[in-house]
């Protein structure tokens, strides 16, 4: 093991860093499943960083959670303190990346940057119980640092290169989303889509797809996001946690800049598996497509009453015509039952018809409605009894 007496941190390999840490955290009295552990460990080693420089320190800090990653998160132990501790560790890793990035890290510490990224691959490929949160370490390490760095893309071909050797070696999800983001950088998006439809076969994440269209976002390419946003209208959407709500904002932002991708987005939309229809109804409301909104809930047969009345204030105020034919559907729905309960529903349909009706000026239209319908349902005794309660017949 190399040691302090001939090198100091900043002039160690990763190997050698990983190393250093390695041994000093068997000094540690805490088990790597234990809360304490990784406090235990970064005290250890806090005393290597006393003269290293802001971006060797945090070169050094990574590795140190890329170590504590590795002890703590294998298959074999799933107990809440070792996912407490895993948790942890990542997020110290996050605040990382998100709060603590020297301006200048990239410039002054690439290769290490660049030996930092080789070991996480190298980790994943050939560990079978490798940390599953490497590949996103891995990702943001080359969105945040080395991806700026490529102008000449001599390093994305690199790596390509080795990942490209590395997926031979069987282990499938983190060569082929590794591989996907390099053909990203490359322009290469069809082949990029190629990949991650691969990566999905072997339980890749939303989260991993999303990142994607995050990083268009952030860079304002909205035609490049907007043919990611059709293309990945599938089973992705609507899986993880937020997803369906994040894809629908991307749609927003990409409208926003180029009003007539809205069309568009519509068809992408209504190509989305059926689990997914809420934000298909969230859109045509938000976007003021209220005919369209009511002819998608008549398709679905669905329940006037099981919408607030708030929910359809919009409707009523811009379109009230068009929920006509969704509250006389509900109605005959409900007579249908030929249970009073029903009845009473109907009744309640058929007062909002009412002041459906007078809202429009048509009140002789509603009243030979409601006489109508008093005439045909005559042997309905219970339909009658509630038609009078609600005073809708003398």
């Amino acid at each position: 093991m190399t040691t302090m007496n001939s090198n100091t941190p900043s002039g160690l390999s990763v190997d050698h860093l990983q190393e250093l840490i390695e041994g000093c955290a068997r000094k540690a009295v805490s088990t790597p499943y234990e809360k304490n552990y990784s406090t235990e460990v970064r005290s250890i080693v806090r005393p290597f960083m006393s003269e290293l420089s802001p971006e060797e320190t945090w070169l050094f800090e990574l590795n140190v959670g890329l170590f504590l990653l590795r002890k703590q998160s294998t298959g074999r132990h799933l107990g809440y303190f070792a996912q407490l501790a895993t948790s942890e560790t990542l997020h110290t890793i996050e605040s990382q990346f998100h709060n603590e990035l020297p301006p200048e890290i990239a410039i002054k510490q690439q290769d290490r940057l660049l030996e930092t990224a080789t070991y996480i691959r190298k980790t994943a490929i050939e560990q079978v119980e490798y940390p599953p949160a490497y590949l996103d370490i891995y990702v943001e390490l080359w969105i945040c640092l080395l991806s700026p760095l490529a102008a000449d893309h001599r390093l994305i071909k690199e790596e390509l290169s080795h990942l490209t050797e590395a997926q031979s070696k069987g282990n499938e999800r983190f060569p082929l989303v590794a591989l996907a983001w390099m053909r990203f950088w490359l322009g290469e998006d069809q082949e990029a889509w190629r990949l991650l439809k691969a990566a999905a076969r072997h339980g890749l994440v939303p989260g991993q797809l999303f990142r994607f269209l995050r990083l268009m976002e952030k860079d304002g390419e909205w035609t490049r996001l907007e043919t990611w946003l059709i293309h990945c209208a599938n089973e992705q959407v609507g899986r993880g946690p937020g997803s369906l709500d994040e894809y629908g904002r991307y749609w927003d932002a990409v409208t926003r800049q180029h009003p007539e991708a809205e069309e568009r987005m519509w068809s992408a939309l209504a190509s989305l598996p059926s689990y997914c229809s809420s934000l298909y109804e969230e859109k045509l409301m938000q976007y003021g497509r209220w005919r369209q909104w009511i002819d998608y809930q008549l398709s679905l047969g669905s329940d006037p009453l099981n919408f607030l009345a708030r929910d359809l204030q919009p409707i009523e105020k811009e379109a009230p015509e068009a929920l006509l034919p969704f509250y006389h559907q509900g109605v005959e729905r409900y007579v249908l039952s030929k249970q009073r309960d029903g009845y009473k529903r109907s009744v309640k349909l058929l007062k909002r018809l009412a002041k459906l009706y007078k809202k429009l000026k048509r009140e002789q239209r509603w009243e030979a409605y409601i006489g109508a319908f008093a005439s045909r349902n005559s042997r309905l005794r219970a339909l009658q009894e509630e038609l009078r309660k609600g005073g809708l017949i003398p």
